[in-house]
């Protein structure tokens, strides 16, 4: 029995379309006709959401749009149970379930009170935004209450609707027990973002706007969700980090206490004196605007360089942002350099000492005349230079 002939009504429920495509390759010509319309009517929906999203709230948009493509899919079902002549399989189904009246004055009360409560969640959520709108509360805060008030929202339908159906207690405990070991164990991973998604929200280590360094990802906070926050680095770029590993990490909160100490080092000749250059580098930056007056700048001595005696400037910025400490930190350092070349203090390349040993006979560096043949010129002779041992076989160029 070929799969037209399972599928042939005993009367004319196939309808006026059934009869005209009475062949196997129209039924599959007009399926593939079905796929494409759905596919093209869908995608075109989606593509008029951002006029849509002009005309009301993205939520609303995205919400008729839902409803659009459902509607489509349920009006492509039918007219493929045409095509097809499956009637009779839809009406056997349908018989097996055998719906009662009360069932589906159960169904209607139940996705009423799913309706009511999404409703309420988004009223809750409107008077949220309205009083971040009035900056009563952070958005930090709004993510918390938002997902608390659904929770409270959502359970008392929930135990609505299983009383209404008549469930037993005992059974949907197990249920839920059972349900929640699968869950457990096939994403244990997720439920441990989630979990430390929720610690993130009551802790609050940091907010979105905030600038700070989690691992080796530093950037700004533009959002906080359930699962993993996302950072918008100084490049630029967006990087998502899992809460899990959040809360594994040590965080780096710079925007917490609105202000921020820089520190930059700037290295001093040994024959310097050092006292003086920390004064002259202090009063250099007591000139800066963009510095804080309190704290005052200060210059403390960091450690004895290969070639240098390395002074850290130490100063205060309030309000911080990358902008202005690239800003400040740039400004201390033409302050400090221009002061030190004012006074004649040195900030000395890199040097090396030279030694040889006794037994090899000392180190000697020497240089002659160097010719150069270059328009007939003549350079003048490299200075000789030349590093004896001494009694303790050290030399130095």
């Amino acid at each position: 029995m070929t799969l037209l002939q399972a599928g042939t009504p005993t009367g004319t429920s196939g309808g006026i379309l059934g009869e005209f495509l009475a062949s196997r390759p129209e039924q599959y010509v007009a399926t593939l006709l079905l796929a494409l319309a759905f596919l093209a009517t869908t995608a075109l929906v989606y593509r008029l959401g951002d006029n849509l999203k002009s005309e009301m709230e993205s939520e609303s948009a995205e919400a008729v749009q839902a409803i659009v493509v459902t509607a489509l899919g349920v009006v492509s079902g039918v007219l493929l149970v045409l095509v097809w002549r499956a009637t009779r399989w839809v009406g056997e189904a349908l018989a097996t379930i055998e719906p009662s009246p009360t069932d589906g004055v159960k169904v209607l009360i139940t996705v009423l009170a799913f309706g009511i409560a999404y409703t309420g969640t988004r009223i809750t959520k409107r008077f949220i935004r309205f009083g971040e709108g009035r900056n009563a509360i952070t958005n930090h805060q709004r993510e918390i209450l938002h997902h608390v008030l659904q929770l409270v929202v959502y359970l008392p339908a929930i135990a609505f609707t299983v009383a209404i159906w008549g469930v037993p207690a005992e059974d949907l405990f197990l249920s839920a027990s059972v349900l929640g070991v699968v869950l457990g164990l096939a994403a244990r991973q997720t439920l441990g973002a989630v979990l430390a998604g929720f610690v993130l929200l009551f802790s609050r280590p940091f907010e979105v706007g905030d600038w700070v360094e989690i691992d080796d990802n530093e950037g700004i906070v533009t959002d906080i969700s359930i699962v993993n926050t996302q950072l918008q680095t100084f490049d630029d770029e967006l990087v998502m980090i899992p809460n899990d590993q959040i809360t594994d990490e040590a965080v780096v909160n710079r925007s917490r206490n609105d202000r921020l100490r820089v520190q930059v080092d700037v290295g001093v000749d040994y024959e310097t004196d050092v006292a003086h250059a920390m004064s002259v580098a202090a009063e250099a930056m007591d000139g800066i605007d963009m510095l804080m007056d309190g704290p005052e700048p200060d210059v403390v001595v960091e450690r004895f360089g290969d070639s240098a005696v390395v002074l850290n400037l130490r100063f205060w910025i309030e309000h911080p942002t990358i902008q202005r400490k690239w800003a400040a930190q740039n400004r201390v350092m033409e302050a400090v350099k221009e002061a030190f070349e004012e006074e004649g203090i040195a900030i000395p390349f890199p040097q090396r000492v030279l030694s040889g040993r006794e037994q090899a006979g000392g180190l000697q560096v020497t240089g002659g005349a160097v010719d150069a043949a270059a328009d007939g010129a003549e350079e003048e002779p490299e200075a000789a230079v030349e590093a004896s041992a001494d009694g303790n076989g050290e030399g130095s160029a």
